[in-house]
């Protein structure tokens, strides 16, 4: 039997090996929301689709053809909606309950399998890697009895997604050492806006935060601060001209994606950029998301020197998805991967040399 897992966050990575090597049954592994498609899914025939942790909404077509399971942190109908990690902490809740349910199209409103409890104790990491322990145990129970989903019982609780600027700590509401401490280590997970301070054009970033008697002991780090203005800065305008017809709008992915620190290198001329490249960071290196020269200043190695001073600064695993490979060998990435949709996906790893 063929099932999928798919999961936008690295600790649940290994899951679908493990649960190959305990059940003998075969787990396909997707990361990307491009790599979600009705092609991919039918090419596989998949009896469930297992969402552990998926930061996209599933279309239609796909939940409406497949079974698809997801796995919420709430005792559901409660706590319905985004962050429900931070919310639940904001709360005072200290345990709370990992809810299996089918997806349907109203967010977070489907059917239950099962739901199994959770400590809320500890960083967030801590207690991602905490859930996803649990939700394996929750995917062997619904292969092995393939239970039928009963409605929710109750009045829904919605929770509001939080948004990257909460992460503020000077705007928290925080009074004492115990908020402190559960408003720095409700963020401190991978691919969450760490609590943080901005300083004198620096930002100071806040984890690992432990409580002592009388204090709170933790890691910061501090960095020069970069933003993307809201008009765009002279982004947008250069990202329009080299994506008229995008599939998405690629300046607001970029927004989207951002975070303070993240690489973004822009070259200048005559006041106006002509070129950029952006890289989301991640904890193995980076995701290389765009790349952009100016259709008139083509040809003389702006792309080549953008990536490579990218490549200079961060030493870590470079990854994109492209549909020219030959100009990313050039510059030292391998292909490890061809996409459905026939794109490749390549990688730059210093070690491997």
């Amino acid at each position: 039997m063929d099932y999928v897992i798919a999961t936008s966050r690295p600790w649940n990575e290994v899951m679908a090996q493990r649960l190959a090597e305990r059940t003998g049954h075969t787990f396909h592994l997707i990361t990307r929301k491009e790599e979600l498609t009705p092609e991919r899914l039918e090419q596989i025939g998949p009896r469930y689709v297992f969402f552990p942790h998926w930061s996209y909404l599933v279309p239609e077509t796909i939940h409406q053809a497949y079974e698809c399971v997801i796995f919420h942190m709430t005792d559901l109908p409660y706590g319905r909606g985004g962050s429900p990690l931070q919310n639940l902490i904001q709360r005072g809740h200290h345990e709370t309950k990992l809810t299996a349910l089918r997806c349907v199209q109203e967010m977070d409103a489907g059917p239950v399998y099962l739901k199994r409890p959770l400590c809320l104790e500890g960083s967030a990491s801590e207690i991602f890697l905490r859930a996803a322990s649990e939700i394996e145990a929750m995917i062997e129970a619904i292969i092995q009895d393939e239970p039928e989903p009963h409605p929710q019982e109750g009045e829904p609780v919605v929770f509001r997604r939080r948004k990257p600027e909460e992460s503020d700590l000077a705007e928290a509401s925080v009074q004492d050492l115990n908020d402190f401490f559960d408003f720095i280590r409700m963020l401190d997970a991978e691919g969450y806006p760490r609590a943080f301070l901005d300083v004198h054009g620096h930002r100071m970033e806040l984890s690992r935060v432990q409580m002592e008697s009388d204090r709170l002991v933790g890691t910061f780090t501090i960095y020069r601060q970069h933003h993307i203005p809201h008009n765009g800065g002279g982004l947008k305008a250069l990202l329009d001209r080299c994506y008229p017809k995008p599939p998405r709008d690629v300046f607001d992915r970029m927004c989207a994606l951002y975070r303070p620190g993240d690489p973004l290198y822009t070259v200048e001329q005559d006041d106006a950029i002509v070129g950029t490249v952006y890289c989301a960071r991640h904890s193995k290196g980076g995701h290389l998301e765009s790349l952009a020269v100016d259709p008139d200043c083509r040809g003389i190695g702006l792309g080549e020197r953008l990536v490579e001073t990218l490549l200079a600064d961060n030493p870590g695993v470079i990854s994109l998805t492209t549909r020219i490979p030959n100009f990313f060998e050039r510059l030292g990435f391998r292909t490890v991967a061809e996409l459905a949709d026939g794109a490749q996906y390549m990688i730059h790893d210093p070690s491997a040399r």
